[in-house]
């Protein structure tokens, strides 16, 4: 059960409103949502910052930094709706979802520009900046635009694991725990 009590239907119009534009017709709003709509505020600010949408990254590359992101932060939720909705559209194995989980970019489940997101976000995560030589790698396999949104990726989902840790948000029905083994 989530720290803060989450928004109900009936939902205040201004919620409805953001609600109606990230919510899939005839579904309900993610829990996230209807937790940071008790702060249109923090909802506002949360969705200025989204990296939602097409980016200079391809889709399997966005979810591997996302999926790695959220997997070393202990963030169960994000996990498990971007495994549930995403892992097989990237087109990741099992095991490329394990490794992420527990692996490392190293450990031959990955080409060399994947390994080298890997490694971005662990450093990224553990130094919060990049040697000159994780810089390098990162510059030679990708472009100037898709290191802005490997960063940003990073930075926006270490965010969200924030949120979904100190609030306590459980995971949604029907999607997966981070495996720990």
């Amino acid at each position: 059960m989530a720290r803060i009590e989450l928004l109900t239907k009936p939902y205040p119009p201004e919620f409805a409103a953001v609600a109606e534009k990230v919510t899939a017709p005839g579904a309900e709003p993610l829990a996230l949502f209807t937790l940071l709509g008790k702060s249109m505020r923090a909802l506002e600010k949360f969705m200025g910052g989204s990296m939602a949408g097409r980016g200079p990254l391809g889709m399997r590359d966005k979810e591997i930094v996302i999926d790695r992101t959220v997997a070393k932060c202990g963030n169960s939720y994000e996990w498990g709706l971007h495994i549930k909705h995403f892992a097989a559209k990237a087109e990741l194995t099992d095991a490329q979802v394990k490794s992420l989980a527990i692996g490392h970019g190293d450990d031959g489940s990955w080409n060399t520009a994947e390994a080298t997101l890997i490694a971005t976000v662990d450093a990224l995560l553990a130094n919060k900046k990049l040697s000159d030589a994780e810089y390098a790698r990162l510059s030679a396999s990708f472009d100037e635009a898709q290191r802005f949104e490997i960063v940003q990726l990073v930075g926006f989902y270490h965010s969200v694991s924030l949120l979904c840790g100190a609030f306590a948000l459980p995971n949604e029905a029907g999607t997966a725990t981070i495996p720990t083994a």
